[in-house]
Formats: C-alpha cells, sequence, structure tokens
C-alpha cells in the first residue's frame, strides 16, 4: 500500500486546547496493533510532514496518534502575523498533549503506549512523562530539545530575552523573519536531498503550514524550559537519538541528562543532522530500529504477534 492510500485511512480532527486554540490531530488505528504511539513534532513542522515514517510504524503493528503543536502546522496561531512561531507558556504544549491524550488516546485502552519526540517536542514529551508518568510505557527521543545552540552565552542571553518579551512578547528574535525555505545545500536539518525537498515542496503547496521564526516569548519560554529539563527527574525509560552534526539544539545537555538517570540511554549518529527521522535510510533506519527495538524492551509486543499481511513494507 502507498503512503498516499494509507493516508486516506487517518482521521483527522481538531479539538479545543488551552485558551480555545484549536489543535489539529490524526489518528491512523491499526486493526491488529503491537501498540500504540504517539508523535510529538518538533518546532516549525506539521504531522503531514511524517506521513512516510507514520506508514512505516503502521506497517510494523502500530496504532498512530500525532498532533500539530498551537501555533504552527494546521492549528490555530495566537498573532495575526502566522509566521511567528509564539507560545503564551510552555506548559500550554504540556497541557494540549493532555487534553488530547485523555480524549483520544486513553479511551481506546491500549495495551502498550509509547512516545516519539522531536527536538522541542522531545522537550514537551519529556516534560509531559515527568508530569504524568502511568500515560506511556517508554519514549524515543530524537535531538530533544534539552538545550539550545545559542550565538551569545545564556547567561547574558536569558536575562535580556527575558526582558524584551515582558515588553513586546509577540515580537521576532532579533534578525528573525518570516518563513523563507533554504536551499538544500545551505540546510542545517538533513543530508538526504529527496525528504528536505519533499517537505519544502509540501510547504509550497500549503502555505498555512509556513512558520518562521520564533517570538520573543517563545525563546523566553524555552529557555526557562530547559532550565527545569537540566534537573528534572523522569522516571519513564527514554531513548535518547542523538545527531552528531547537530547545530540546532545542544548534545552536551543531552548526554548530561542521560548520565545522572541510568534508565535512560544515548545512542549518537555521527554523520546526522539535526533532523535524523528525516536523515539519509542508513542513518533513518537505524534509529527507527532502534526506536522499536526500545519499546519492544519497555513492553511493546514482538513483531511475530502481528499478522504478515500487516507488516507488508509500504512504498516510499
Amino acid at each position: 500500500m502507498s503512503v498516499d492510500s494509507l493516508w486516506q485511512q487517518v482521521e483527522q480532527g481538531q479539538f479545543a486546547g488551552v485558551d480555545g486554540v484549536a489543535v489539529h490531530y490524526a489518528i491512523l488505528r491499526h486493526p491488529n496493533e503491537r501498540g500504540a504511539v504517539a508523535l510529538c513534532t518538533g518546532r516549525v513542522e506539521t504531522y503531514l510532514k511524517y506521513a512516510e515514517l507514520v506508514a512505516e510504524l503502521y506497517g510494523a503493528g502500530f496504532t498512530l496518534y500525532l498532533w500539530d503543536h498551537r501555533g504552527q502546522g494546521l492549528s490555530g496561531r495566537m498573532l495575526d502575523n502566522p509566521h511567528i512561531g509564539h507560545v503564551r507558556r510552555f506548559d500550554d504544549y504540556i497541557e494540549d498533549f493532555h487534553r488530547f491524550y485523555q480524549q483520544h488516546i486513553a479511551p481506546a485502552g491500549h495495551r502498550y503506549r509509547a512516545l516519539l519526540g522531536h527536538s522541542m517536542g522531545g522537550a514537551i514529551a519529556t516534560a509531559y512523562l515527568q508530569r504524568y508518568p502511568e500515560h506511556f510505557q517508554a519514549a524515543a527521543l530524537s535531538a530533544p530539545m534539552y538545550g539550545i545552540r545559542l550565538p551569545v552565552a545564556k547567561a547574558i542571553l536569558q536575562p535580556l530575552v527575558s526582558l524584551l518579551a515582558s515588553l513586546t512578547p509577540g515580537r521576532y528574535v532579533p534578525g528573525g523573519h518570516d518563513y523563507e525555505p533554504v536551499r538544500f545545500e545551505e540546510n542545517e536539518l538533513t543530508g538526504d536531498a529527496g525528504r528536505y525537498q519533499s517537505f519544502r515542496a509540501l510547504y509550497e503547496a500549503q502555505p498555512q503550514l509556513q512558520l518562521g521564526d520564533p517570538s520573543l516569548n517563545w525563546l523566553k519560554e524555552a529557555l526557562q524550559q530547559v532550565d527545569h529539563l537540566a534537573v528534572a527527574e523522569v522516571t519513564v525509560p527514554i531513548l535518547v537519538m542523538q545527531a552528531g552534526q547537530d547545530s540546532i539544539v545542544d548534545n552536551a545537555a543531552q548526554c548530561a541528562f542521560c548520565a545522572r538517570q541510568p534508565q535512560h540511554q544515548l545512542i549518537r549518529y555521527d554523520g546526522a543532522r539535526h533532523e535524523i527521522l528525516i536523515e539519509q535510510d542508513p542513518i533513518r533506519s537505524a534509529a527507527i530500529t532502534a526506536s522499536m527495538q526500545w519499546w519492544e524492551r519497555h513492553g511493546a509486543a514482538a513483531p511475530s504477534t502481528v499478522s504478515t499481511a500487516n507488516q507488508a513494507a509500504v512504498a516510499r
């Protein structure tokens, strides 16, 4: 079955997030599932970008839950300029996720529930697991935002950002601008030209998905959140998949997070740029395999319990 054909089976809708912001979601239910996976995407992203990954995980026997965070993708914006990546409180992301869980994931009664997150979505997922450890059995996180690569020292930048955000919270960070596609040769996200061009084409075809740089308040909230995660204790086992060539998030913060909590594990992919889940096949396939093995290690049903027909390869 092709990705496009499979996507016709996806249930899509929206719910009211914090302050009534419309949060769009998608669900792909597996008739003979090994478990359920909730995909928590990164900043700027939309779940539509992960159609290939969704098809692969469905082919491996999982039910999929996806949603677009407030202020991006298909979800509602909080500012007049829809390109500014804004949030009032980082906790709003977590509360939106909780509402989605309560309304759609919990009622389904899955025997096993896992999390898959990327970048900002990794930070949201980790904070969620700290708050609601009983909701998921394990998580695999691609380049989680446990720290942010900054142009100047955080000790200097953070108080300045907090001051500016208190005055003009919805303005772009200095130098910020509306969505502008970057040529593949200049991108910092992936070494896979085909996948990179595919997601750029998606954003051109659906301009409502386009998002520019973050607001001052988003950066203030994100910096406060990574400070929280630096000391957070999370009992749910997390697999951290680190991109060796990451220029977006701080790899040292990922190492520190795993080093102080033995239930977590870190795998480094030396040739990977920030977006491991749309990287070149050798890296990407290894990361997806590692994620599924991690979930199996922590309670997901083995592949042999899913019918062979449901494991058929999905055309890319």
